[in-house]
Parts: structure tokens; sequence; C-alpha cells
């Protein structure tokens, strides 16, 4: 009885594991940065990769976001192997189930706050009308409703962060991934951005694997993955 309620509960695990990483390996050169990660993340969960510089975290980040490919090991996102997907198809799986936050925010500067956020959308063949609604929606749930028409240059650092966290989840994806979000911001922009994160996954069930090195944000996660030399310690 006991072995099949564990095999049950580890049944149960699988299914609802999003992400999913086995001996993940990469170096760039003579630079092993990746020395085989393994690593499940569930749906729904909000978890925090932590470590020093040069641990390897931007480096797993991208590999799990698909921007980048490992030399060895399988990734598993939502339980569809991505090993063999060309880069076209790779795009548009992308572009379908992840969005990304990165530090800095990489809003175009020519187009406004609500043509920022419209963009994957179009990119995923959204109509024009259906992604401008939607990116009216999340702007306004973000607080910038009266921030619409402002382009990037005339938006505060944080005001122009959560335009970045509006371009992210325009796709409605189910997996955000961002790399210190907040290594730009002051204080209190910082707090407000970390508060809105675990808002989002509350209200919405995203699930988000950020790079930090906010130390109050990784606390505030519901787990924390420590990085040292290219492997995960926790």
């Amino acid at each position: 009885m006991a072995v099949q309620k564990s095999i049950g509960v580890l049944a149960e695990e699988r299914k609802n594991t999003i992400i999913e990483a086995e001996s993940l390996r990469k170096s760039y050169g003579s630079l092993e940065v990746l020395r085989g990660v393994d690593l499940h993340i569930v749906r729904g969960e909000f978890v925090c990769i932590t470590g020093k510089s040069g641990a390897g975290k931007s480096t797993l980040l991208h590999l799990l976001g698909t921007l980048d490919r490992p030399d060895s090991g399988k990734l598993y996102i939502r339980g569809k192997l991505l090993e063999g997907m060309g880069s076209g198809e790779l795009a548009l799986f992308r572009n379908r189930y992840m969005g990304f936050v990165f530090q800095f925010h990489h809003l175009l500067p020519e187009f406004t706050a609500l043509e920022n956020v419209m963009i994957p959308a179009l990119i995923g063949r959204s109509n024009q009308q259906a992604a401008e609604q939607k990116a009216r929606e999340l702007l306004g749930y973000l607080g910038l409703s009266d921030r619409l028409e402002h382009k990037p240059s005339q938006l505060s650092g944080g005001e122009q962060q959560r335009v970045a966290v509006a371009r992210a989840l325009i796709n409605n994806p189910e997996i955000v991934f961002a790399d210190e979000p907040s290594g730009n911001l002051d204080s209190a922009s910082s707090e407000e951005l970390h508060n809105l994160l675990f808002s989002l996954r509350n209200d919405f069930g995203h699930t988000f694997v950020v790079v930090t090195h906010n130390k109050d944000l990784a606390r505030m996660s519901d787990r924390e993955l420590l990085m040292q030399d290219g492997k995960l310690l926790s």
C-alpha cells in the first residue's frame, strides 16, 4: 500500500511538473558554465535561482527559456522534450508559452507603452484589436492606464519595468522567466515590483523562474535554488 501511494504521489508530481531538466551542460569555448544541472519546477511555483556572479544562473535561465541550447542533457517544457526542435518551431513555442522580463527593460524607444506591450501578441498573429484590448487590460491592472501613450523616455524606471512585465504577459504565458528584474530599480520600486510579481502568480497562476541577487525576493519565493560553480546545491 505504501509503495502504491508513493507511486501515486510521483505520478501526480510528474503531471504537475512544467519544467524538467536532466544533466544540462553548457560551455563557451573552454569555459564550462553548467556542469550537469537537474531540476523540476511545478505549475504555479515561484522559484528564485540565486548565487554569486559567474555561478551560471543566467545561463541556466537562458537554457530553460530556450533562448540558448544546451551542449548536452534533456529539457522538457510542459512534458515536451525540446531536443531536435528547429529554430522556427522553438520560437513559436516560446512565444506561445513563455514570457521574459530582464534587468534592462529593452522597450523599443520609438513606440508607446501600449505599442510595446502589443508586439509579442502581433508576432503571435493575434489581430490588432484583440492585442490592443489585452494590452490595455494588462497596463490597467499594473496601474499604468494613464501612461498608455507615453514613450519609454517619458516613464520612470519602475514604470518602464511594469510595461516590460505587461509585455511578458500579453500572450498569457504559462511560464515567466525573469533575470534580475529589480536589479536596476531603487528600493521602493524593487519592493513594488516584487509584490506585483507575486500578485500576478496568485491571481493568474503563472509559473515564475527568477534569477536574482535580491535576498528579500528570494525569501518571498516558494523555493530558492542556490547555484555554485555551474551546479545547483539546493
